[in-house]
């Protein structure tokens, strides 16, 4: 069975983008000249993410093309269908990660939204967690994790490393 993958930054207190769902922040935050993601995407072939998520990553590196080679699930309240680079969901991420799991395959990657995340969190849906933290205080903003009733969550320290101005926790979640 595929795993599930979260790969991604948040500012100091948490947040995954501004209110306005911003990412220059980020885009802003200096990265080690030498940092290289290659061996991750190579475990992967299947990327998850939300719309804002894709729109603004695209906005952003000014291409209309990202996560290139790899097939784009990306989360709609608005859009449907297939599009170039993937198809358009909408409904319960569960029931969509379950069906992604069940498939051949490499690795899912989790980009990005907080909702999509806290609801995989909820039912033990996500392996392992790369969660990059930038110095930067955003103060209100779209979070990472959710509110939530859950009961306690924990989680294996893989690694720590410093990336630049950013620093990455690699957890794992421990078996059920």
């Amino acid at each position: 069975m595929r795993h599930v993958f979260f790969y991604g930054a948040i500012s100091l207190d948490g947040f995954l983008a501004t209110q306005s769902d911003e990412l220059q922040w980020l885009f802003d935050t200096s990265l080690d000249p030498d940092y290289d993601i290659s061996v991750f995407e190579d475990r992967i072939d299947t990327v998850v993410m939300g719309n804002t998520t894709y729109r603004e990553t695209q906005r952003l590196l000014g291409a209309d093309s990202i996560f290139p080679n790899k097939e784009k699930i990306v989360f709609s309240r608005t859009e449907t269908g297939d599009f170039a680079e993937g198809k358009y969901v909408s409904g319960n991420p569960v029931t969509i990660i379950q069906d992604l799991k069940a498939k051949s395959g490499k690795a899912i990657w989790v980009v990005g939204g907080g909702e999509i995340v806290t609801t995989l969190l909820k039912d033990d849906l996500i392996d392992e967690y790369w969660i990059q933290i930038a110095p930067v205080v955003l103060g209100t903003g779209k979070r990472l994790f959710k509110e939530m009733e859950r009961d306690l969550k924990r989680f294996e320290l893989v690694g720590v490393r410093k990336i630049g101005q950013l620093s990455e926790i690699h957890i794992k979640r421990l078996n059920k």
